[in-house]
Protein backbone atom coordinates (compact mmCIF):
# COMPACT_ATOMS: atom_id res chain seq x y z
CA UNK A 1 0.00 0.00 0.00
CA UNK A 2 1.40 3.33 -1.03
CA UNK A 3 1.24 6.13 1.78
CA UNK A 4 1.12 9.96 0.13
CA UNK A 5 2.05 12.31 2.45
CA UNK A 6 -0.79 15.20 2.98
CA UNK A 7 1.60 17.36 1.56
CA UNK A 8 1.92 15.94 -1.72
CA UNK A 9 -1.51 15.74 -2.29
CA UNK A 10 -1.89 18.95 -1.57
CA UNK A 11 0.38 19.93 -4.40
CA UNK A 12 -0.69 17.29 -7.03
CA UNK A 13 -2.83 20.04 -8.92
CA UNK A 14 0.04 21.87 -9.80
CA UNK A 15 2.12 19.12 -10.40
CA UNK A 16 -1.09 18.90 -13.11
CA UNK A 17 -1.32 22.28 -14.26
CA UNK A 18 2.59 22.39 -15.17
CA UNK A 19 2.52 19.37 -17.11
CA UNK A 20 -1.05 20.55 -18.73
CA UNK A 21 0.86 23.45 -20.13
CA UNK A 22 4.01 22.20 -21.25
CA UNK A 23 2.30 19.60 -23.36
CA UNK A 24 -0.26 22.07 -24.88
CA UNK A 25 2.31 24.44 -25.57
CA UNK A 26 3.04 21.36 -28.37
CA UNK A 27 4.39 23.88 -31.16
CA UNK A 28 6.90 25.78 -29.13
CA UNK A 29 9.00 25.11 -25.94
CA UNK A 30 8.74 27.62 -23.17
CA UNK A 31 11.92 29.82 -23.29
CA UNK A 32 13.74 29.95 -20.18
CA UNK A 33 12.37 33.29 -18.45
CA UNK A 34 8.79 31.25 -18.65
CA UNK A 35 10.48 28.00 -17.28
CA UNK A 36 11.86 30.02 -14.50
CA UNK A 37 9.09 32.13 -13.99
CA UNK A 38 6.81 28.68 -13.58
CA UNK A 39 9.22 26.97 -11.38
CA UNK A 40 9.74 29.20 -9.21
CA UNK A 41 5.97 29.35 -8.41
CA UNK A 42 6.01 25.77 -7.70
CA UNK A 43 8.60 26.69 -5.08
CA UNK A 44 6.91 28.85 -3.31
CA UNK A 45 4.21 26.81 -3.17
CA UNK A 46 6.15 24.27 -1.99
CA UNK A 47 8.00 26.49 0.48
CA UNK A 48 4.46 27.26 2.00
CA UNK A 49 3.79 23.78 2.23
CA UNK A 50 7.15 23.21 4.70
CA UNK A 51 7.70 19.93 1.77
CA UNK A 52 11.97 20.00 2.09
CA UNK A 53 11.93 17.14 -0.57
CA UNK A 54 10.42 19.16 -3.24
CA UNK A 55 12.02 22.74 -2.29
CA UNK A 56 15.01 20.62 -3.47
CA UNK A 57 13.58 19.54 -6.33
CA UNK A 58 12.53 22.93 -7.59
CA UNK A 59 15.51 24.95 -6.66
CA UNK A 60 17.64 22.66 -8.64
CA UNK A 61 15.56 22.71 -11.57
CA UNK A 62 15.87 26.59 -11.08
CA UNK A 63 19.83 26.20 -11.35
CA UNK A 64 19.32 24.07 -14.31
CA UNK A 65 16.92 26.76 -16.38
CA UNK A 66 19.29 29.35 -15.62
CA UNK A 67 22.09 30.70 -18.03
CA UNK A 68 25.01 33.26 -18.59
CA UNK A 69 22.16 35.92 -18.73
CA UNK A 70 19.23 34.96 -17.18
CA UNK A 71 19.32 34.13 -13.17
CA UNK A 72 16.98 31.25 -11.39
CA UNK A 73 17.48 32.57 -8.20
CA UNK A 74 18.94 35.83 -6.98
CA UNK A 75 22.25 34.64 -4.29
CA UNK A 76 20.33 36.16 -1.43
CA UNK A 77 17.55 33.94 -2.18
CA UNK A 78 19.40 31.28 -2.58
CA UNK A 79 21.31 31.49 0.64
CA UNK A 80 18.06 32.40 2.55
CA UNK A 81 16.82 28.61 0.97
CA UNK A 82 20.22 27.00 2.80
CA UNK A 83 19.03 28.34 6.04
CA UNK A 84 15.58 27.15 5.83
CA UNK A 85 16.89 23.64 4.29
CA UNK A 86 19.72 23.61 7.55
CA UNK A 87 21.99 23.34 4.34
CA UNK A 88 24.87 25.07 5.38
CA UNK A 89 27.17 22.99 3.58
CA UNK A 90 26.00 24.67 0.52
CA UNK A 91 25.96 28.02 1.31
CA UNK A 92 29.44 27.67 2.97
CA UNK A 93 30.67 26.59 -0.09
CA UNK A 94 29.16 29.28 -2.15
CA UNK A 95 30.12 31.94 -0.28
CA UNK A 96 34.15 31.10 -0.10
CA UNK A 97 33.95 31.51 -3.90
CA UNK A 98 31.55 34.91 -3.65
CA UNK A 99 34.09 36.84 -4.45
CA UNK A 100 33.53 40.91 -5.95
CA UNK A 101 33.68 39.27 -9.81
CA UNK A 102 31.70 36.16 -9.14
CA UNK A 103 29.13 39.10 -7.42
CA UNK A 104 29.53 41.42 -10.23
CA UNK A 105 28.49 39.06 -12.81
CA UNK A 106 25.59 37.89 -10.99
CA UNK A 107 24.26 41.59 -10.90
CA UNK A 108 24.43 41.76 -14.28
CA UNK A 109 22.26 39.00 -15.11
CA UNK A 110 18.31 39.07 -15.84
CA UNK A 111 17.05 38.78 -12.57
CA UNK A 112 13.74 36.63 -12.33
CA UNK A 113 10.04 38.41 -11.79
CA UNK A 114 9.08 40.14 -8.48
CA UNK A 115 6.79 37.15 -7.41
CA UNK A 116 6.83 37.33 -3.59
CA UNK A 117 9.40 34.42 -3.54
CA UNK A 118 11.85 36.67 -1.32
CA UNK A 119 9.27 38.44 0.40
CA UNK A 120 8.35 35.08 1.95
CA UNK A 121 11.35 33.70 2.86
CA UNK A 122 12.73 37.22 4.51
CA UNK A 123 9.41 37.27 6.78
CA UNK A 124 9.35 33.68 7.64
CA UNK A 125 13.53 33.13 8.46
CA UNK A 126 13.14 36.98 10.69
CA UNK A 127 10.33 35.58 12.56
CA UNK A 128 12.14 32.34 13.35
CA UNK A 129 15.51 33.73 13.71
CA UNK A 130 15.62 32.77 17.29
CA UNK A 131 15.18 29.36 16.43
CA UNK A 132 17.67 28.89 13.79
CA UNK A 133 20.28 30.88 16.17
CA UNK A 134 19.86 27.32 18.39
CA UNK A 135 19.83 25.16 15.52
CA UNK A 136 23.30 26.81 14.21
CA UNK A 137 24.59 26.33 17.77
CA UNK A 138 23.78 22.90 18.18
CA UNK A 139 24.62 22.10 14.66
CA UNK A 140 28.16 19.82 13.79
CA UNK A 141 30.05 22.77 12.48
CA UNK A 142 33.14 24.10 13.73
CA UNK A 143 33.62 27.24 15.55
CA UNK A 144 34.52 29.59 12.58
CA UNK A 145 31.43 27.90 10.45
CA UNK A 146 29.39 28.86 13.68
CA UNK A 147 30.37 32.23 14.26
CA UNK A 148 30.10 32.86 10.30
CA UNK A 149 26.58 31.49 10.02
CA UNK A 150 25.11 33.80 12.78
CA UNK A 151 26.93 36.82 11.10
CA UNK A 152 25.73 35.80 7.32
CA UNK A 153 22.14 35.24 8.58
CA UNK A 154 21.68 38.45 10.61
CA UNK A 155 23.56 40.60 7.22
CA UNK A 156 20.66 38.66 5.03
CA UNK A 157 17.88 39.58 7.41
CA UNK A 158 19.61 43.02 7.56
CA UNK A 159 19.80 43.26 11.14
CA UNK A 160 23.59 44.22 10.54
CA UNK A 161 21.97 47.81 10.29
CA UNK A 162 20.95 48.99 14.08
CA UNK A 163 24.65 49.90 14.71
CA UNK A 164 26.89 49.78 11.98
CA UNK A 165 30.04 50.22 14.22
CA UNK A 166 29.04 47.58 16.56
CA UNK A 167 28.88 45.36 13.67
CA UNK A 168 32.53 46.27 11.89
CA UNK A 169 34.04 45.72 14.79
CA UNK A 170 31.97 42.02 14.76
CA UNK A 171 33.51 41.23 11.59
CA UNK A 172 37.45 42.04 12.86
CA UNK A 173 36.84 40.41 16.00
CA UNK A 174 36.05 37.24 13.26
CA UNK A 175 38.70 37.94 10.97
CA UNK A 176 41.17 38.42 14.07
CA UNK A 177 39.62 34.96 15.69
CA UNK A 178 40.42 33.10 11.97
CA UNK A 179 43.08 34.99 10.06
CA UNK A 180 42.76 32.55 7.49
CA UNK A 181 39.17 31.53 7.16
CA UNK A 182 38.08 30.66 3.86
CA UNK A 183 35.23 33.08 5.01
CA UNK A 184 37.77 35.88 4.79
CA UNK A 185 37.50 37.43 1.36
CA UNK A 186 33.90 37.36 1.18
CA UNK A 187 33.65 39.40 4.79
CA UNK A 188 36.17 41.97 3.62
CA UNK A 189 34.74 42.76 0.07
CA UNK A 190 30.95 42.55 0.98
CA UNK A 191 30.06 42.38 5.05
CA UNK A 192 31.62 46.18 6.38
CA UNK A 193 28.98 48.72 6.53
CA UNK A 194 30.13 52.41 5.74
CA UNK A 195 33.96 53.65 5.45
CA UNK A 196 35.42 51.12 8.12
CA UNK A 197 39.42 51.28 8.21
CA UNK A 198 40.05 47.98 7.89
CA UNK A 199 38.02 47.51 4.57
CA UNK A 200 40.39 50.15 3.22
CA UNK A 201 43.70 49.51 5.04
CA UNK A 202 45.66 46.64 5.77
CA UNK A 203 47.60 46.47 9.19
CA UNK A 204 51.23 45.62 8.72
CA UNK A 205 51.88 43.32 12.11
CA UNK A 206 55.94 43.30 11.30
CA UNK A 207 56.43 47.32 11.18
CA UNK A 208 55.16 50.44 13.08
CA UNK A 209 55.48 53.79 14.71
CA UNK A 210 56.72 54.35 18.23
CA UNK A 211 56.40 58.18 19.78
CA UNK A 212 57.08 58.54 23.50
CA UNK A 213 57.49 61.84 25.69
CA UNK A 214 59.42 61.56 29.14
CA UNK A 215 60.66 63.65 31.84
CA UNK A 216 64.75 62.99 33.19
CA UNK A 217 66.96 63.86 35.13
CA UNK A 218 70.97 62.91 34.99
CA UNK A 219 74.04 63.18 36.99
CA UNK A 220 77.61 63.86 35.89
CA UNK A 221 80.38 62.32 35.79
CA UNK A 222 84.19 63.45 35.54
CA UNK A 223 84.77 67.06 36.03
CA UNK A 224 81.31 68.10 35.09
CA UNK A 225 80.23 66.98 38.53
CA UNK A 226 81.84 70.10 40.07
CA UNK A 227 81.18 72.18 36.75
CA UNK A 228 77.43 71.70 36.24
CA UNK A 229 74.28 70.73 38.51
CA UNK A 230 72.17 67.92 37.87
CA UNK A 231 70.47 68.39 34.55
CA UNK A 232 66.57 67.91 34.24
CA UNK A 233 64.58 68.33 31.54
CA UNK A 234 62.51 66.07 28.60
CA UNK A 235 63.20 63.28 26.26
CA UNK A 236 61.14 63.41 23.09
CA UNK A 237 61.61 60.76 20.72
CA UNK A 238 60.19 59.20 17.68
CA UNK A 239 61.62 55.64 16.12
CA UNK A 240 60.53 53.15 13.33
CA UNK A 241 59.76 49.28 14.52
CA UNK A 242 60.54 46.45 12.12
CA UNK A 243 60.18 42.85 13.45
CA UNK A 244 61.57 43.41 16.70
CA UNK A 245 64.64 46.01 15.24
CA UNK A 246 64.08 49.71 16.35
CA UNK A 247 65.46 52.76 14.82
CA UNK A 248 64.85 56.37 15.94
CA UNK A 249 65.80 60.09 16.20
CA UNK A 250 65.70 61.52 20.01
CA UNK A 251 66.29 64.70 21.58
CA UNK A 252 67.08 65.24 25.37
CA UNK A 253 66.35 68.96 26.20
CA UNK A 254 67.94 69.79 29.66
CA UNK A 255 68.64 72.77 31.88
CA UNK A 256 71.08 73.30 34.96
CA UNK A 257 73.01 76.08 36.63
CA UNK A 258 76.60 76.40 36.55
CA UNK A 259 78.25 75.20 40.31
CA UNK A 260 81.23 76.85 39.36
CA UNK A 261 82.48 79.49 36.56
CA UNK A 262 83.92 78.39 33.34
CA UNK A 263 86.27 80.48 31.48
CA UNK A 264 86.45 80.23 27.68
CA UNK A 265 88.94 82.68 25.63
CA UNK A 266 89.18 85.18 28.05
CA UNK A 267 85.44 85.60 28.96
CA UNK A 268 83.94 84.15 32.08
CA UNK A 269 80.83 82.53 32.52
CA UNK A 270 79.49 83.24 35.60
CA UNK A 271 78.53 80.50 38.29
CA UNK A 272 74.81 80.43 39.10
CA UNK A 273 73.97 81.27 35.33
CA UNK A 274 71.35 78.79 33.77
CA UNK A 275 72.70 76.18 30.82
CA UNK A 276 70.84 74.30 27.96
CA UNK A 277 71.77 71.04 26.99
CA UNK A 278 70.59 70.03 23.41
CA UNK A 279 71.38 65.82 22.72
CA UNK A 280 69.97 65.07 19.38
CA UNK A 281 70.79 61.78 18.26
CA UNK A 282 70.14 58.74 15.99
CA UNK A 283 69.28 55.49 17.88
CA UNK A 284 69.47 51.70 17.06
CA UNK A 285 68.17 48.78 18.77
CA UNK A 286 66.40 45.19 19.13
CA UNK A 287 63.62 43.87 21.01
CA UNK A 288 65.34 41.27 23.73
CA UNK A 289 61.80 40.73 25.26
CA UNK A 290 58.18 41.81 23.62
CA UNK A 291 55.27 40.09 25.04
CA UNK A 292 52.01 41.10 25.83
CA UNK A 293 52.85 42.89 29.15
CA UNK A 294 56.40 44.21 28.46
CA UNK A 295 58.70 44.85 25.83
CA UNK A 296 62.40 45.37 27.15
CA UNK A 297 65.23 46.95 24.38
CA UNK A 298 68.77 47.96 24.96
CA UNK A 299 69.80 50.81 22.00
CA UNK A 300 72.76 52.40 20.65
CA UNK A 301 73.29 56.21 19.96
CA UNK A 302 75.60 58.49 18.53
CA UNK A 303 74.22 62.50 18.17
CA UNK A 304 75.80 65.90 18.94
CA UNK A 305 75.75 67.32 22.16
CA UNK A 306 75.22 71.03 22.69
CA UNK A 307 76.06 72.87 25.63
CA UNK A 308 75.52 76.59 25.89
CA UNK A 309 74.15 79.92 27.58
CA UNK A 310 70.20 80.57 27.27
CA UNK A 311 69.45 82.66 23.77
CA UNK A 312 69.10 86.57 23.88
CA UNK A 313 65.71 87.78 24.33
CA UNK A 314 65.81 91.79 22.77
CA UNK A 315 62.99 92.60 24.35
CA UNK A 316 64.87 91.56 27.98
CA UNK A 317 65.93 94.25 30.73
CA UNK A 318 68.90 92.34 30.98
CA UNK A 319 69.99 91.14 27.70
CA UNK A 320 73.20 88.77 27.49
CA UNK A 321 76.50 90.07 26.49
CA UNK A 322 77.69 89.21 23.32
CA UNK A 323 80.35 87.39 24.38
CA UNK A 324 78.16 84.48 25.34
CA UNK A 325 78.12 83.38 22.40
CA UNK A 326 82.20 81.89 23.06
CA UNK A 327 80.74 79.56 25.23
CA UNK A 328 79.28 77.42 22.97
CA UNK A 329 79.90 73.54 23.03
CA UNK A 330 79.03 70.95 20.10
CA UNK A 331 80.90 67.62 20.02
CA UNK A 332 79.57 64.64 18.42
CA UNK A 333 78.53 61.80 21.85
CA UNK A 334 77.90 57.52 21.48
CA UNK A 335 75.74 56.55 23.97
CA UNK A 336 73.60 53.23 25.19
CA UNK A 337 70.26 53.16 26.96
CA UNK A 338 67.88 50.39 28.29
CA UNK A 339 64.31 50.74 27.41
CA UNK A 340 61.12 49.01 28.93
CA UNK A 341 57.80 49.63 28.01
CA UNK A 342 55.16 48.42 30.51
CA UNK A 343 51.91 48.30 28.60
CA UNK A 344 49.02 49.80 30.06
CA UNK A 345 46.68 49.80 27.12
CA UNK A 346 45.44 48.46 24.01
CA UNK A 347 43.25 50.18 21.59
CA UNK A 348 40.59 47.49 20.46
CA UNK A 349 38.21 45.82 23.26
CA UNK A 350 38.68 43.20 20.46
CA UNK A 351 41.80 42.40 21.27
CA UNK A 352 42.67 38.60 21.99
CA UNK A 353 44.11 37.31 24.95
CA UNK A 354 48.54 37.05 24.59
CA UNK A 355 48.14 39.02 21.21
CA UNK A 356 51.18 41.46 20.48
CA UNK A 357 50.81 42.57 17.52
CA UNK A 358 48.23 45.95 18.00
CA UNK A 359 48.62 49.79 18.85
CA UNK A 360 49.34 50.55 22.60
CA UNK A 361 49.65 52.80 25.42
CA UNK A 362 53.23 52.02 27.82
CA UNK A 363 54.69 53.79 30.49
CA UNK A 364 58.37 53.82 29.21
CA UNK A 365 61.28 53.64 31.52
CA UNK A 366 64.75 54.44 30.08
CA UNK A 367 68.28 54.21 31.68
CA UNK A 368 71.59 55.12 29.69
CA UNK A 369 74.81 56.68 29.83
CA UNK A 370 76.53 59.40 27.46
CA UNK A 371 80.03 59.55 26.58
CA UNK A 372 81.17 63.48 25.99
CA UNK A 373 83.52 65.13 24.08
CA UNK A 374 83.29 69.04 25.46
CA UNK A 375 86.80 68.93 27.23
CA UNK A 376 87.97 68.78 23.67
CA UNK A 377 87.15 72.42 23.64
CA UNK A 378 87.17 73.22 27.67
CA UNK A 379 88.83 71.06 30.19
CA UNK A 380 86.10 72.28 32.80
CA UNK A 381 83.63 70.44 30.46
CA UNK A 382 85.60 66.62 31.08
CA UNK A 383 83.03 64.01 31.29
CA UNK A 384 80.17 61.79 31.24
CA UNK A 385 76.55 61.78 32.18
CA UNK A 386 74.37 58.91 33.17
CA UNK A 387 70.24 59.67 33.00
CA UNK A 388 67.41 58.34 34.35
CA UNK A 389 64.16 59.02 32.42
CA UNK A 390 59.89 57.84 32.40
CA UNK A 391 57.38 58.92 30.39
CA UNK A 392 54.71 57.49 27.83
CA UNK A 393 54.77 55.64 24.68
CA UNK A 394 52.54 55.39 21.83
CA UNK A 395 52.99 52.27 19.33
CA UNK A 396 51.07 51.74 16.44
CA UNK A 397 51.08 49.34 13.38
CA UNK A 398 51.48 50.96 9.79
CA UNK A 399 48.69 50.62 7.35
CA UNK A 400 49.15 49.86 3.44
Amino acid sequence: MIHIRRKGIALIPFYLLFFITIHAQSDSIPDSGEQIANARQYLLVALQADDPAEVSLWRDSLLIYEDSARAGLVWDERWLMYYWEGSYGNMFDEVSRFDRAERQRQANMVKPPQDGLFEWLDSVLYAQRYDLYERIGRGFLTEEEKQFALIQLEYLLRLNQQDEEEWNKRLDNFIRLHPESRFKTYVTDNLYLGTWPRVKYKVRKDRGFTIDLLLSSGRWRGEMETTLRSPYGFDLGLAYWMNRWNMGLRCTFGWQKLSKPVYQEGFEWPRGDQSILLLPALEFGYDVINGRKLRLFPVATAGIGILKPPGSDEESDNPQPDYYSNFFFAKGYLGVALNADIKLLYFDSYDLKDNTENSHLDIRIRVGYNWLNWDNDNPALGGNMFYFAVGVNLFGHTLQ
